[in-house]
Formats: structure tokens, C-alpha cells, sequence
């Protein structure tokens, strides 16, 4: 009895390690950022450092204190590797440990490595992650090299170099994270607006790291030949795309003449400005206009674009282009009574449309429950589109800000900081649980008929 009883070996499920995996990194960070020298001006509040090594770890962006002006350069430097752990290394730690040192994963681990991974084949996954990591280190120097020029010129050439490493990590990580906020006295990138250089550099390190690193390989291996793509990668790349030029041209309808956000500015500079509203809610958080004076329009553009987020196996959050466009395409063909959802002639698995369902009802339901506990705990303090706009920035790992965060009570601050865990680990959970193999059911129920709409 005793023999049998020690030959057994807990195993935690996967899904949970997940979890435990990003819990551990948070605590570190919090305990990192306690330390006296970790801020400025030595004092130490644990909310705070808690608040800030979760958004880092969960590459959201939403702070409490500015990064600049309270954290010193060792507590910059652990928001940096927060940063680059939480949007990088989570993905290529667990895909390691499955599969190089796991001999015998099961097939609900190796499908959360092949979501996690972003690959759509178990084959392709040992060398998508060898070159995962030169990759990021290529795409993050060529940021930092570039966003020098302008940096070093703004703020000479320790602080700008500086800077410009910081927020091209930040930037490909879709973290949303600066240290050129108060430095300047205006947050975000704001007082480069009418840059094109960092806009531009900014914008394409953000699209890059969120269209996933399955999609990087795909257009490495094929170039131009987009027949050659797999269809992730269409599905991918298509929706991408119109995530970007449809909301480009929207928020120059909404904000051409709003003088709160780009009202005043030159032609050139609102087109520019609106193409980085359509392409900094997508999870990653930057700002180069004050959020706080966006139309009710724009607003509403933006709830839309942090809810959705990125792509799967990138360093993006939210619900993924993938699952809103399975979810809208398999409403379109339900509607026209089809049982199989099709597009670039092929059809996605059956399992596909559910899936893309629960994912969407439950983050829609975290967002309910979340609004209504952060508005009744702050009252008349913040207006509910403020509330509304903070909690989906929190789920999505945005990190966009109507400016209320830093004046939000303990209990909301909490609220935002479980939203963060779960809008980076939820997505994975999610996977993992409706992937997993499930007994038959023995006996089938009698269908009965109910009116739908």
C-alpha cells in the first residue's frame, strides 16, 4: 500500500501553471520594487510597487505613479525586465519547458505550447522558438537605434539613449510603459506628435509584436508570396489589417476638428495622429493625445480596439483578432443558416466558433461585473465612460488612461490589478480548458425547441 501510495506524483495541470508561473514573476517584481532605492525619493508603498510589477508583468501599461519621476533607474530597470518577461519570456519559458525538458507532455499541454507558441503544428514550434528570441533582440535594437535619433535630440545622450532602449522594448512588448513622461512634462509620447520618426517606428514595433511570432516565420519563409501564407496567417494578417484602416480613417472623422486632442494640429500631423489612435489600443497603451479629451465617438472607437487586442502568440492581450474574426464570421454564416463557417476557401474547425463565443461572453461578463464593482466603490468620483474606458484597458493589457488610475481607491486599484492577471492569463486558461480531451457523454439529452432573439 505504501509503495503504491509513493509512486504516485502530484501533477499540476497545466492551466495552473500558467498562472502560478505569472503570480511568481508579479511577487518578485513587487518585492524588487519595494526596496528603498527601487524609487526615488526612497519611500516604499506596497500598492503601488504591487499595481506597477503587475502591469509590467502583464505588459498593460495603466500606472499609478509616473514611471519617470518616482521610479529611480534600478526600479526603471525592473519594470524594463518585467516588461520583457511578461511579453516575451513567459511565452518561450513555458514553450521550452514543454517541450524540451517535458518528454511526455500530454496533448492539452502541447496544445497550450501551440497557442502560447503561436503556431498552429506541433513540427513547426522547436524552430519557430529558437528564432523567436534573435528576432525580438533584432526588432527592439533597430527600435531603440532608431527612437535614438529623436530621443538623443530631445534629451541629450544618456537620457535618450536611455529612452529609446526603454520604450522600444516597451513598444514591441505592447506594454504602453515611457520614461519620457514627466521628463518633458507631457505623458506618454505626447510631445511627439508631430514626429514622424517615433510615431512611425513606435507603430510598426507595436503591429509587429502583435501579429504573433507563428506569422513572423510565415512571412520570413514566403515574403510577398501571400498564397504560400497558412491560413492563421491570412486570418491573421487580413484582420490586422482592417483593424488598422478602418479605425485610421474613423478617428480622423471623429478628431479633426475635436481641439482637445488633435483639433489644433497641421493636416500632416492629424493623419499621422490618427493612425496611431487606430494602432495603440490594440493592447499596447502608448498615447500621443490626451485620452482625457477624446470624443465620445472616439472613445468608443478605442473601448472597441483594447477589447480586441492582438494576435494570438504575441505579445499583444485582449480577446485576439483571431477570435473576433471567427466569432463575426460564424454569426454571419449562422445567420444565413450555414453550418460551416468558410473564408480563403477553407473552414475553420467546429470547436472554433464556440470557443471564439466563451472567450467573448466571458471577458463582456468580467467587464460588467468589474464596472459596476468599480463604480459603486468610487461613487461620484469618475464618470462611467471613464470607468468603463479603464477597466477594458486593464482586461486588455491596453494601458490607455482617461487619467483616473492614480486617484482610484484601494479596492478599484485591486479590482484593475486582478483584471490585468486575467486578461494575460485568461486567454491560455481558456484554451486549455475547452482543448482538452473530454469522456463522451454516455446519455444524449431530448432537444427541445426555444425561441431564440
Amino acid at each position: 500500500m505504501y509503495s503504491l501510495m509513493t509512486k504516485r506524483t502530484f501533477r499540476l495541470p497545466a492551466s495552473a501553471v500558467v498562472a502560478i508561473s505569472f503570480f511568481a514573476v508579479i511577487c518578485l517584481g513587487t518585492a524588487l520594487l519595494c526596496l528603498p532605492f527601487a524609487t526615488r525619493d526612497y519611500s516604499v508603498n506596497f500598492l503601488n510597487s504591487l499595481f506597477t510589477a503587475t502591469s509590467a508583468s502583464c505588459v498593460t501599461g495603466l500606472i499609478v505613479v509616473d514611471t519617470f519621476s518616482h521610479w529611480s533607474y534600478f526600479g526603471q530597470a525592473v519594470i524594463l525586465l518585467l516588461i520583457q518577461i511578461g511579453g516575451l519570456g513567459f511565452i518561450t519559458i513555458i514553450s521550452l519547458f514543454m517541450l524540451y525538458v517535458k518528454k511526455h507532455a500530454s496533448l492539452s499541454q502541447r496544445k497550450l505550447v501551440m497557442q502560447s507558441a503561436g503556431s498552429v503544428d506541433l513540427a513547426s514550434i522547436k524552430g519557430l522558438v529558437k528564432y523567436i528570441l534573435l528576432g525580438t533582440l533584432i526588432f527592439e535594437f533597430c527600435g531603440a537605434f532608431l527612437l535614438s535619433i529623436s530621443f538623443v535630440r530631445a534629451y541629450g545622450w544618456g537620457l535618450g539613449i536611455w529612452q529609446a532602449i526603454f520604450t522600444s522594448v516597451s513598444a514591441f512588448c505592447n506594454a504602453g510603459f515611457t520614461v519620457t513622461g514627466m521628463a518633458d512634462g507631457k505623458s506618454s509620447l505626447m510631445a511627439f506628435v508631430g514626429d514622424p520618426l517615433v510615431n512611425i517606428v513606435v507603430i510598426l514595433l507595436i503591429v509587429i509584436g502583435g501579429i504573433g511570432f507563428f506569422v513572423w516565420g510565415d512571412v520570413v519563409h514566403n515574403g510577398v508570396h501571400v498564397k504560400k501564407f497558412s491560413f492563421h496567417s491570412k486570418v491573421v494578417l487580413t484582420t490586422t489589417g482592417v483593424l488598422i484602416i478602418i479605425p485610421w480613417a474613423l478617428f480622423m472623422a471623429f478628431e479633426w476638428n475635436n481641439p482637445a486632442t488633435i483639433g489644433g494640429e497641421s493636416a500632416g500631423v492629424k493623419i499621422l495622429a490618427s493612425l496611431f489612435m487606430a494602432v495603440t489600443p490594440r493592447t499596447a497603451g502608448f498615447n500621443s493625445v490626451d485620452y482625457a479629451g477624446i470624443s465620445a465617438a472616439g472613445g468608443a472607437l478605442t473601448d472597441v480596439l483594447m477589447f480586441i487586442g492582438g494576435s494570438p502568440g504575441s505579445t499583444a492581450g485582449g480577446i485576439k483578432t483571431t477570435t473576433i474574426a471567427v466569432f463575426v464570421l460564424t454569426a454571419l454564416a449562422t445567420s444565413r443558416r450555414r453550418d460551416e463557417t468558410h473564408i480563403f476557401k477553407r473552414r475553420f474547425e467546429s470547436d472554433a466558433g464556440p470557443q471564439a463565443g466563451v472567450i467573448v461572453c466571458l471577458y463582456l461578463v468580467m467587464i460588467v461585473l468589474c464596472v459596476l464593482c468599480v463604480a459603486g466603490a468610487e461613487g461620484n468620483k469618475c464618470t462611467l465612460d471613464a470607468v468603463v474606458f479603464e477597466v477594458i484597458s486593464a482586461i486588455g493589457t491596453v494601458g490607455l488612461s482617461h487619467g483616473i488610475t492614480p486617484t482610484l481607491g484601494v479596492f478599484s486599484k485591486l479590482v484593475l490589478i486582478f483584471l490585468m492577471f486575467f486578461g494575460r492569463v485568461g486567454g491560455y486558461t481558456l484554451i486549455l480548458i475547452f482543448s482538452s480531451e473530454k469522456k463522451p457523454v454516455a446519455l444524449s439529452r431530448v432537444a427541445e425547441r426555444i425561441i431564440i432573439g
